[in-house]
């Protein structure tokens, strides 16, 4: 892209060629890979390309702050376009040039006077004043309390938060002495404003760019022609307006003076400006029923003809005793409703109020579940540990979720998506199409998707249609769904198996609303003798969201049989452990390696397997080491190396939680050995530190030794894995004991 931005002025240009040449490495802690080194300007080129990109697409929908700001910029000089763009890129709005370290940008005094003189940077004012109390260091702000004319009580061990909120109120700006060497970003309301034209949302930096340059993130290449997302300045404004207007929802004074001109907020100009809307309404009305203030809350809600707002003002009017109001508002909204989700609520919510229905509907469906008892060992997994009960009943299943319908619904409508013209993509980091965004996408496709939604009858030729458009994009970066090949068969599993008429019916509603039918699909996809079927995984104390519950209605109604697993946990004498102990080079992983792992595999108290192996760390074994573990550097130097037995101990550990004494360390260490080689690792863990602390309270110690001493286990040969794996089997054992009468 040609640079526009660069136009040195004689008087402030200051930049030797050295500074011209360099190169700065922008990521200086230690990777796993090496990042590149970015050129020593690329913050300049990447903010000049940005300003570039805006100004060729929408000079119509600036105001005149907006244009004046890209041409006064333009007439900057290199040094001073450096320099702001560096101050644009940070979160702060006050800075001390003396801790600013720019040594490409030159003399920052003299230059900021430059940019002072167009207004890019300003002394400190009313505005900025609190802004310059957080920038100052902790001495510094005392010092500056202390010099006031008139007293202030404060303490000097309080935290600065507390000192600069002890300032704001009580220093005033007409008391300081301030140095030059504090300034304030300038023009920041029109930079905010040009930058939201560029990425559509609100953007406090570019890190993008950056993230992007270092290869941190992947930039989708789908299109190479981008259409503006405004056409006139109104247009544009009301969508800035909306999405600035949520992003202050924190600040309590930006809350009030919404609120208070919510009669003169501009009109909404497009789905996605609605959409934005309904939600800051319906996050006001909440603040005013946190404040005890109904009546403005009542008067939000109305304003809204969304399911959320509904809801909630049909269940503030009915608390506050208005229920003639209630009851014809509900009988119209299941005759009329705008959302699946919202006939579930009002008929559910009729039902329990005026039909003498004593549970909810989500009651009914929860009850209307199987339950089924796992470990309580897999207490942090619901998910898993239902996959593992079923597996073990011979269902093949899968974790699901969403998922497995967006990549349906990516791979299908890929073309459309994003190849087809009508799918407008607004810049390089857009990762999802306009028309999926405002709801229009079945209506700009509406032929091509019901010619694609006939051929699901076809199983396999839409199982070879899935694999083409997986093939030829594999790894485009997309805001639909992520690349994974097990993803990718679990779909071809749901088209060989599902209902290709419910299938329609599923992806359609995607179509038509992919903002409302994007989430709350159910956990578990399970097949049984080639008959398919949804689980939602709920463990004790979940509640089933709304979007929960209408997915399954829907998908019920589609022909899916769709149900509640609730889980009850218990100790299973089935489940198996795995307790494993390693030995390694040091106590670091990110440094050390293994050098030794015991493992034992355990069912119902006894030990029914065991893995045992030295390895060759690939570093050399420090002495102490070697004097606490006996393991020298002869021992393992024909040992095999840790990708050599990591399919072996993978295929050891299937199905299994893993344990072991200070759990961390020893799966921390293995996850690290098996990062190193590309692959995950995740596994359930208990700890027997933990657990022992839990079970057998009140010992002074609960190191493997203490312990093994206190219970007369035997630990000789201690610090060799297999010895350690043998003693936590034993404590395991003991856990497992207490853990079952606390149960019975």
């Amino acid at each position: 892209m040609k640079n526009h931005w660069t136009k040195p002025r004689t008087l402030f240009y200051f930049c030797s060629s050295v500074f011209r040449n360099q190169t700065i490495s922008a990521h200086k802690r230690p990777t796993r890979r090496s990042l590149p080194d970015l050129p020593v300007y690329y913050y300049h080129t990447n903010f000049c390309d940005m300003l570039t990109f805006v100004r060729d697409r929408y000079t119509g929908a600036m105001g005149k702050e907006h244009l004046a700001f890209l041409s006064d910029f333009q007439n900057l000089s290199h040094a001073a376009q450096c320099l702001y763009a560096r101050l644009a890129s940070r979160k702060a709005n006050v800075f001390d040039l003396s801790k600013l370290t720019y040594p490409e940008i030159g003399d920052l005094y003299l230059v900021t006077a430059e940019l002072t003189e167009f207004g890019f940077t300003s002394a400190i004012c009313e505005r900025t004043i609190g802004e310059f109390y957080a920038v100052l260091t902790k001495p510094e702000l005392i010092a500056k309390l202390e010099s006031a004319p008139q007293p202030i009580e404060f303490k000097k061990s309080a935290k600065k938060d507390l000192l600069v909120a002890i300032a704001r109120e009580q220093l005033l700006l007409d008391h300081l002495d301030l140095s030059d060497r504090f300034v304030a970003q300038g023009r920041r309301d029109a930079l905010a404003f040009i930058s939201f034209l560029f990425f559509g949302k609100i953007e406090d930096n570019l890190q993008s760019f950056t993230m992007r340059d270092l290869g941190l993130i992947k930039v989708p290449d789908f299109k190479t022609e981008y259409a503006a997302r405004f056409h006139n300045y109104d247009e544009a404004y009301a969508a800035y307006f909306y999405a600035k207007a949520l992003r202050d929802l924190k600040d309590d004074t930006a809350i009030t003076q919404l609120i208070d001109s919510v009669a003169t907020w501009p009109k909404p100009e497009s789905e996605t400006d609605h959409n934005r809307r309904d939600t800051l309404l319906f996050q006001l009305g909440k603040i005013c029923e946190k404040a005890d203030d109904a009546e403005m809350a009542i008067e939000l809600y109305g304003q809204v003809d969304g399911p959320k707002c509904h809801e909630r003002e049909v269940r503030l009017r009915y608390k506050l005793g208005d229920k003639n109001w209630v009851e014809k508002r509900l009988e119209t909204l299941i005759e009329n409703p705008v959302s699946d989700s919202e006939y579930d609520f009002a008929v559910d919510f009729y039902a329990r109020k005026f039909g003498k229905k004593r549970t909810s509907h989500m009651t009914d469906i929860l009850r209307e579940g199987v339950d089924i008892e796992v470990d309580e060992a897999l207490r942090h997994l619901p998910e898993y540990a239902a996959a593992r009960y079923f597996e073990r009943d011979g269902y093949e299943v899968y974790r699901s979720e969403n998922g497995l319908w967006r990549m349906l619904f990516g791979l299908l409508f890929w073309q459309e998506l994003f190849n087809s013209k009508k799918s407008a993509i607004h810049n390089a980091f857009d990762r999802r199409p306009k028309n999926l965004k405002d709801g229009t996408f079945y209506i700009d496709f509406e032929s091509a998707i019901e010619a694609k939604l006939d051929g699901l009858s076809n199983p396999k030729q839409t199982q070879l249609l899935l694999l083409k458009s997986f093939s030829k994009n594999f790894g485009t970066p997309n805001g639909i769904f992520g690349w994974s090949q097990a993803e990718f068969d679990m779909v071809t599993t749901l088209i060989a198996h599902a209902p290709a008429q419910g299938l329609a019916d599923i992806i359609r509603s995607m179509c038509q609303n992919y903002r409302g039918m994007k989430d709350g699909y159910p956990d578990l996809m399970r097949i049984w003798d080639g008959e398919l079927s949804f689980i939602e995984v709920k463990a004790p104390g979940d509640v089933i969201r709304r979007n929960q519950l209408t997915r399954i209605r829907q998908m019920r109604d589609a022909g899916f049989t769709t149900d509640i697993a609730q889980i009850k946990w218990n100790v299973d004498p089935e489940q198996i452990y795995v307790v494993v102990d390693i030995e390694t080079t040091g106590g670091r992983k990110s440094n050390h390696r293994i050098t030794e792992i015991g493992a034992l595999k355990v069912r119902g108290g006894k030990v029914i397997d065991e893995f045992q192996t030295l390895l060759y760390p690939e570093r050399h074994i420090p002495s102490h080491i070697t004097r606490l573990t006996g393991i020298s550097n002869e021992m393992v130097k024909d040992a095999p190396k840790f990708e050599k037995i990591a399919d072996e101990f993978r295929k050891f550990l299937e199905g299994s939680i893993f344990v072991a004494h200070n759990v961390n360390f020893d799966y921390g260490f293995i996850r690290e050995e098996y990062s190193r080689l590309g692959r995950p690792f995740k596994y359930p863990k208990l700890c027997t530190v933990s657990s022992m602390r839990t079970y057998y309270p009140g010992l002074k110690s609960y190191s493997l030794a203490n312990l093994c001493r206190e219970f007369s286990i035997d630990l000789n040969g201690h610090h060799r894995a297999m010895v350690d794996a043998r003693a936590a089997a034993e404590l395991l054992f003991m856990v497992n004991d207490r853990r079952q009468e606390s149960s019975a």
